[in-house]
């Protein structure tokens, strides 16, 4: 079995499972960097579990969801299912990949309001990426070496253990993430954080702004003034994001018809997804695709 299984379907090569360690059953993987032939994985793909990048020795680009990110020493890079992404590095990389199944991170996070407490699990709006010190880069690196220790012993308890660590070292990079002092702060920077992950999950079922603030258990108004007081925006902003950020995946690298892709976001008149796409990322869905079909 290849440690990791991708399955080619469109829109992207999509890796379902794990497997470096040998368990021969997908629930947290780790491996690490060094002088393994398949990382960096420098075509766009996606996976579908969480994906954490601690990069001891690496110099490059990543390529995350259409932003570029700068990769080097001591930064760690943060991924959500269904992200897609490519890197590369200069130098052979040093340091570890962490692979999480959704089951194992819904047993450390059983509920929302535990999950956007971490920044840079948010693909709408959060920033992926912490870069460290060396200072703080050598603090936390035993916390990964034990997590190492404990997968290679293979003793029973073991993920309770990992899970553990896990937290403690996603707690402590919370602490050093850019964002972390206006979360402490700020009422509003927390619901924004808890509608950000609302929009991941709803931002093709939910019709209007009023669905999410439901499910908040807030007013329409307390939403938007939220959401505008913590980012600047508007929540309707952060929804036409995600809608925008979906179009350019399917645009860049499936070949399906502009008109196909605005039914498949729920748009019923193509014409006016273009103006739409246009409004929102400065150039027409065929210019886009034409300048952006062979990222990988």
């Amino acid at each position: 079995m290849p440690p990791d299984t991708a399955q080619r379907r469109e829109p992207f090569p999509t890796f379902d499972s794990s497997d470096f360690s040998g368990e021969g059953a997908f629930y947290f993987d780790l491996v690490r960097l060094q002088h393994r032939q398949d990382i960096p994985r420098g075509f766009l793909h996606r996976h579908n579990y969480y994906h954490l990048l601690w990069m001891s020795r690496a110099q490059g680009e990543h390529l995350l969801d259409f932003e570029r990110y700068d990769v080097r020493d001591h930064a760690v890079f943060f991924l959500t299912p269904g992200q897609v992404h490519a890197w590369r590095s200069r130098v052979p990389p040093d340091g570890y990949v962490m692979n999480i199944s959704t089951d194992f991170f819904a047993q450390m996070f059983p509920r929302a309001d535990d999950i956007a407490k971490f920044p840079f699990f948010h693909p709408t709006g959060g920033v992926p990426v912490v870069y460290l010190s060396p200072g703080q880069h050598g603090a936390l690196l035993p916390l990964i070496q034990e997590i190492e220790r404990e997968m290679q012993q293979r003793e029973v308890g073991r993920f309770d253990v990992v899970r553990s660590y896990l937290l403690i070292l996603l707690t402590q990079l919370r602490r050093l993430h850019p964002e972390h002092d206006a979360a402490a702060a700020s009422p509003a920077y927390a619901l924004l954080r808890r509608y950000s992950l609302l929009v991941e999950e709803h931002y093709l079922a939910f019709g209007a702004i009023r669905d999410y603030a439901q499910a908040l258990g807030v007013s329409e108004r307390q939403l938007n003034d939220a959401v505008r007081r913590a980012s600047g925006g508007t929540a309707s902003q952060m929804v036409q994001a995600r809608k925008v950020l979906e179009a350019k995946r399917l645009l860049s690298n499936t070949d399906i018809a502009i008109a196909d892709v605005a039914f498949r976001l729920n748009f019923e008149d193509p014409a006016y997804f273009t103006r739409f796409f246009r409004r929102h990322a400065g150039e027409a869905p065929g210019e886009f695709r034409r300048r952006h079909a062979r990222l990988d």
